[in-house]
Order: C-alpha cells, then structure tokens, then sequence
C-alpha cells in the first residue's frame, strides 16, 4: 500500500505542476532547476524535493476546483505552494493521526455496527444535490473524504500520456492522413445485403417469439437453473434451520410478484398490505395480500434469501455474494438472447446511500440516482433489451483475485470492453460506445475478433491517445456547418477513421470508427440548422447517424428501470445484497416489456400498453402463476383422500373460481 500524504508528511512533485505560477517562476530555485541541462535534456520536469505537507484543500486548478495539498519548503520561505494531490508523491508519512481523511477508531461501537448493517461515520452529505445540479465544489468535497466519483471528467487510463504530446508530432507519428479512404470496412467484409440482422430469441422460433406471454418471458430472462439449483436450495437450507416450511418455484414466483405489485401502488409501507384494517380511500393501500401470502411467511422468506452456494474465498471478496447471481444471469441472456447487428455500451446505476454498507459505493453526477453501484452494461440497438452486465467494484476489488479475462498489458478499458462484448465475436456487429470508452486500442482489439465499433470522442484533460483533438478543431473551422471529414490511420495493421462533422458554428463532432462512410443513407432523417440566420439542411452521414440513432439505448432501459416506483426503491432493505437481487430483478422486468413490444406486440400489430400497466400485469401473471396452481390443485387432491368431501362440484367451482380472482 502507498504512504498516504498527511501534516508533517514529506513529499516531492513535479515542479511544472507547482503552484501558484508567479511565486514559482520568480524564485530562484525555479531558475537554477531549469539550469539543470542533464534534466531538461531527458524530457521530464525536475521534481522539487523536501515538500512538507500541512493541509488539504480545494484550489481553482486549470479552471475549476480541484483537491490540491498545500506545502510548506525551505526554498520559499513564508510562502504557501501547492499542486493537485495526484502529483504529490509522499515520501515520509507524518503521525497516524495527522493523516488527511484520518478516522480514529470506534471500538466500543464498532461490533453494534456491524450487527445493524449500518455506518454512520462520514455518510454523504444530505444537500450534495440541489435542484437536480451538483457543483463541482461537492464533487471535490466528495473525493476529498474519501468518496469514489465518475463525474466523466477523468480520462481512460490508457489515455493518460506520458508526457503531453503536441497534435503535429502525434499526426506524424501515427501516419495519419485527411481523407475517407472510399470504402466502409465493415461492408467490404459482410456485404450490403447481410449488414443488418434483426434481435432474436435463441431456443424459440419465429412463431413462438411471438406467441410469448409475460410469465413465459420471465422464466426465459431469467436464470432458471440457477433459480432451482442455487437460489431455492439455498433458501430452503435457511428455512430448515429456521424450521419453516420448505418453498417451491411457484410459492417463490408468488413472492416476487408480491414485490413487483408492490411498485404499482405508490403510497403506504410494506406492512399495510397486511393491514387488519378496512381499505380507506384516504390512507393505507387499496389492497391486502393476506389471501395469497401471510406477512409472516413473506418476511421469513425475505430473512432467508441467500444468492450463493459457493464457499468463500480465503481472501476478503465483498462481492462474494452476488458473484454467482450475476455471472448465471449474463450466462443465461448470452444463450437466451441474440441482439441485433447493433448494439450500445453505457454506464448505469443502482440507487443506495450508505456507502459503508454498499460495496463498490460510487457517486456519478450525471446519472439519474447518482449514488449507489455503478455498473458497466451493454444493449440491443433495435429492442433496447440489456444483455450484459458488469458491476463496478472500484476500490473494493480484492487484489487477490484474477479475472478469468485478466488485463494482459492492454489496459483496464481494453479489457473491460473485450470481457464484455466478446460473446458477440466474428458476427461482424457493431458497438457504439460512450466516450468513456473511447479508447483507440480497444477499438483495435474489438475489430480483430470481428467486432466494429465507434466511439464518441472528448476531452477528458487530455485527448485520447492517437487523437489529434486541437488540430481537427482547428481544420473544420473554416467548414460549413453539416460538412464532414476523416482522418484516416492505422494501428497495428487495423484501418480506422477519427470522423469529425461540423455540427453547429461552434461544435465539431468527432467519432473514432473501424467501419463506416462519409455516404447519407437514403432514409436518413433530414436536420436543420439556424446559421446565420438562415436554415441549414443536411444529412448525417453513416456513423454518425448510427450514433445518435443508438447511444441512448441503455439511457432508455435505466429511465423505464427507474420510471415510477422501481423495485429498488420500493424494496427497502438494510442488506446489499438484497438490493444487486433488486437491480437484476428490476432489469428483467424492463427486457420482458421490451421482448413484448418487439416480439409480440410489433409482430402482431398490438398497441403496446404503458410500462406501469405492464408491471401490474407482470404483478398478476407472477402472483397466479401455473406452478402455483398445480401446487395448490396437489395439494387439494391430498386432502381429498385423506377426508371425504360432500360439497357439491358446482359450489367447488364457484368457489375455486372466487379465490383465482
């Protein structure tokens, strides 16, 4: 582990990152450190040594607010100097104490902490968020008390560089050159024709995709095998040991369907839907579960909910309890589900507060719950079905343990993107990834297992490697606005363009892709833009018209995911693990509304109906489901041979049917 920088500590960093600039650059220790030939000859700044540490603080650094760590040194005397904490090099820590972002030692409490799942030392402060803005001065406060945030502000750490290149020596050195080349990779290899594939169910036909109905679709995005030989098992492990009744697929299907009726009525607690009290229009909930389960057995089944069957590790894993459910879920949509020639790879969120009992806590500014797990997910283009998912550990991730896809030297982005989209290699699709991602030697690596994508580019302190930002800017200048160009390149032996279109008088877009044209298709929408007072028609061309056309698809699903009362939130629950079951759930049930809308509804010229009708409707399906009642009809059959029933067949009817509804 690093020394950590703290009062007293003893530190060192780059002098060209010293600051501030006027008391830097007039001290004479500043002209002798230049001085230095056998420095400066070598390509790298002179350190300054002998920094003593005596705070941290918030500092406008490059035009906004950033942490810095402020210094006391012999060579400026009575002079504060500072840098940001990332440059800081510590080379002597100071006392324990004095550490920045200390916390003393709870033993008293600590054991009554743990028991209660809760953590209340240094918990998010509660007006970090106000009307839907977040200053940049809370994002820094955040990462100043230790808090993880993704404010897309940081670059990929491959494209990081070294030492900060200028565009000319970079358009030199990767022989780049201005120009399409006239042909689109992708189409060279597959043809117009076979370019296009729609999204599909793998073990269902054309026909029965479309005669799927809502609990089929859930059985069938949902891990099934893992629901029998894992989750059940290990539930009825729990209630054996809490000597209740043993539970079984239908009674289990039940009890996620009380949880997704839950979500549809948006008032009142858990507890009211046992109520004893009569329904009132003006409190409580409009309806009571005791007919189908009893509070008792609904929480006793929520108390014994574990999702592994796994043996821990003999390291600390926090995420050992989801692993397993994760994993068996994208298994069972990379063998369930095909997605169309397009897919979208984003970021989105789970919803949680505490970030002592939630590992991999993250705070993302820009998403709609901005607090909680961050996970890595990818999306059909077409139907918007999420097929892959990955949850961001951060700093929690246990260093002992190797990913089966390990990063090989290529960098944590570029295995990421390789971990995640190679279930779809050699069938020539196509990816279109957020800027997050943009990383030229992943897109490289994507394209020799047969994976075209394109990739949104921005600065993020620094242009992505192979990226001429300022010079592109600088040649589209003098372009109208809807004019297009590429800079075409090579890297290892790959072919792939940096698009860049004058979007606005002010704006360039610029994409790196390894398939596309500078050509508008036919059916591409016409756009229209106000210059100069005067409207301005164009057609985006191919890549970017993919772009915009399908970046929002995992945005889409998080908006139907969180829309309403989501099952996150309705689910409250002290246990994080509870919650990941929440968020896998919560996703199923947005792929099952998407798989109706494409595969039954559009097929058969239905009206889709609102996604909060749907979740009734899911609600319903789940509660009666068929396992149920040919449990219950078992079960009836037993009783009857056990005592003679006299009630007469028609009143049995009447009465079986009075209870279905």
């Amino acid at each position: 582990m690093g020394k950590k920088a703290g009062y007293g500590a003893i530190c060192s960093a780059p002098l060209r990152y010293m600051r501030p600039t006027d008391i830097i650059l007039t001290a004479p220790y500043y002209q002798q450190q230049q001085q230095q030939q056998s420095i400066v000859a070598a390509g790298r700044s002179p350190r300054i040594e002998g920094l003593v540490a005596i705070r941290k603080e918030i500092k406008p650094l490059n035009g906004r607010l950033q942490v810095c760590i402020v210094f006391h040194h012999e060579h400026f005397p009575n002079k504060e100097i500072y840098c940001h904490e990332r440059f800081c090099r510590v080379e002597e820590e100071g006392p324990t104490e004095h550490l920045f972002g200390y916390i003393p030692p709870v033993v008293e409490q600590e054991e009554e902490q743990e028991e209660q799942g809760l953590d209340t030392r240094m918990e998010v402060p509660t007006d970090i968020v106000r009307n839907g803005v977040v200053r940049m001065y809370d994002v820094e406060l955040l990462r100043s008390m230790g808090y993880e945030v993704d404010d897309d502000n940081d670059p990929a750490p491959e494209n990081v560089p070294d030492v900060v290149d200028h565009d000319g020596d970079t358009l030199m050195n990767d022989q780049q050159t201005w120009g399409w080349s006239g042909t689109c990779h992708r189409k060279v290899l597959i043809g117009n024709d076979e370019n296009k594939s729609k999204p599909r169910l793998m073990e269902r036909t054309e026909m029965e995709s479309k005669s799927m109905t809502i609990l089929s679709l859930f059985l069938y995005f949902f891990p099934l095998d893992y629901l029998h030989e894992v989750l059940l098992d290990e539930v009825n492990k729990n209630l054996t040991k809490e000597k209740a009744r043993r539970i079984d697929l239908g009674e289990f299907l039940r009890f996620l369907g009380l949880w997704f009726y839950m979500t549809t009525v948006p008032a009142g607690t858990r507890g009211d839907f046992w109520s004893e009290e009569d329904i009132s229009i003006f409190s409580g909930v409009p309806v009571r579960f005791n007919t189908f389960m009893s509070e008792q057995r609904f929480e006793t089944i929520l108390n014994c909910l574990q999702y592994t069957n796994r043996p821990a590790p003999s390291y600390q894993d926090k995420f050992h309890g989801v692993r397993q459910l994760i994993d068996a879920w994208n298994v069972n949509m990379i063998n369930k589900f095909r997605s169309s020639w397009v897919s979208c790879m984003d970021k989105t969120t789970s919803p949680w507060t505490s970030k002592y009992v939630c590992p991999g806590w993250m705070f993302v500014p820009g998403q709609h719950n901005n607090m909680g797990n961050e996970y890595h997910a990818v999306c059909c283009g077409v139907s918007k079905i999420m097929c892959q998912i990955e949850l961001v550990e951060g700093k929690d991730a246990p260093t002992e343990r190797v990913s089966p896809t390990a990063d090989s030297g290529t960098g944590k982005t570029v295995s990421l993107l390789l971990r995640m989209l190679t279930p779809m290699k050699g069938r020539g699709m196509v990816v279109i990834l957020n800027s997050a991602y943009c990383v030229l030697q992943g897109l490289i690596q994507l394209r020799k297992i047969g994976i075209f994508a394109s990739a949104l580019i921005q600065k993020r302190r620094f242009w992505p490697k192979h990226v001429p930002g300022d010079m592109m800017d600088q040649h589209m200048s003098t372009k109208q606005v809807g004019d297009v160009d590429s800079l075409k390149g090579q890297l290892d032996d790959v072919p792939y363009d940096l698009f860049c279109m004058k979007d606005t008088a002010e704006h360039t877009i610029k994409l790196i892709s390894t398939y596309g044209s500078l050509v508008s298709s036919p059916d591409a929408p016409e756009r229209i833009r106000l210059v100069d007072g005067e409207q301005k028609r164009f057609k985006y061309t191919e890549p970017f018209e993919d772009y915009f056309l399908y970046q929002d698809a995992v945005h889409y699903h998080s908006h139907l995911r969180l829309s309403n009362m989501s099952l996150e939130e309705t689910w409250v629950t002290d246990r994080w693990e509870d919650r990941v079951f929440a968020f896998i759930l919560a996703i199923t049930e947005v792929n099952i509304y998407l798989g109706l809308r494409y595969f039954v509804w559009q097929c058969n010229n239905k009206v889709p109906m609102t996604f909060f009708n749907f979740k009734r409707k899911l609600a319903m399906a789940l509660i009666h489901n068929d396992h149920m009642w040919k449990e219950e009809e078992e079960e009836e059959e037993e009783d009857d041979e056990e005592e003679e029933d006299i009630t007469p067949l028609h009143q049995k009817k009447r009465s079986r049917a009075t209870t279905r509804h």
